[in-house]
């Protein structure tokens, strides 16, 4: 277990705990989880889902973190990202406080500390207080806080276009195939996913492999359809979650097929 704290200038600690003791603390790949799933009440669902990126299973501890971490998987192409990622240990009102955030994202040098809440609950005035205070808190540690709410992880048609395009996330892109997209894409900067029906040399769902890698982009606020436009820039709204502007991977993580370049 490892502790990060400079107390000339902090009011609070980090604690992470990483999966090789002699690991940087800044190398995100090898951090564990703080504590251990548990569900957040009688009627929660626990759930795993399956991140064949970084070949591990994410627990989540109820429907919208399940959900959020499928969109997460899908759309968001970050570095790095742990569930449950350290505890936050401060004192507030003269009493010592623990809070363990949800999910941390990492975009290269970009830290995006993440709390999942219900709306209702996001809008209690004790909820925003303390969600000010960790925002105040992380940044001393070079990190941004962002609370996710129910309603924008349940939008759709995101939503259904995530739980579709995950269905691909194990098919395997040979060098072909991916020889063959290099190709039609130097010609024309979008196509409609109908043109790969067409096409003996690849597959629709090769194309949305790359999607999910980010090497080709559609829009992911419009029902996917055979009409969708697959495109080698984003299309449509940048809706959170998404590397931020200027931000480059660092890491390679989202797989080998992810080296082509449209």
């Amino acid at each position: 277990m490892h502790g990060l704290s400079d107390q000339e200038c902090r009011r609070s600690q980090l604690t992470f705990i990483s999966c090789h003791e002699s690991a940087n603390l800044t190398d995100f790949r090898h951090l564990k989880r703080v504590r251990e799933p548990v569900s957040r009440s009688k009627s929660g669902v626990q759930g795993k889902v399956a991140d064949v990126f970084r070949c591990r299973s994410r627990h989540a501890e109820s429907q919208n973190e399940l959900k959020g971490f499928q969109i997460l998987l899908a759309t968001g192409r970050a570095d790095d990202w742990q569930e449950q990622p350290f505890r936050l240990e401060y004192h507030n009102d003269g009493a010592k406080h623990r809070y363990t955030p949800d999910i941390l994202v990492v975009w290269g040098s970009h830290r995006e500390v993440v709390e999942i809440k219900d709306d209702a609950e996001a809008d209690l005035p004790e909820s925003r207080q303390r969600f000010e205070l960790f925002h105040e808190l992380l940044g001393e540690h070079g990190y941004h806080f962002r609370v996710w709410r129910r309603s924008d992880i349940s939008a759709e048609p995101r939503l259904a276009n995530v739980g579709l395009l995950l269905r691909y996330r194990c098919v395997a892109v040979s060098p072909m195939e991916q020889e063959n997209i290099r190709r039609v894409f130097a010609y024309a900067p979008e196509l409609s996913l109908r043109t790969f029906c067409g096409n003996r040399g690849i597959a629709v769902q090769s194309a949305l492999r790359l999607v999910l890698d980010g090497s080709l982009h559609m829009n992911w606020w419009e029902p996917i359809t055979l009409d969708s436009t697959i495109s080698r820039e984003p299309l449509g709204p940048q809706v959170w979650p998404f590397p931020p502007h200027g931000t480059q991977p660092q890491n390679g993580t989202r797989s080998s097929y992810a080296a082509i370049r449209i």
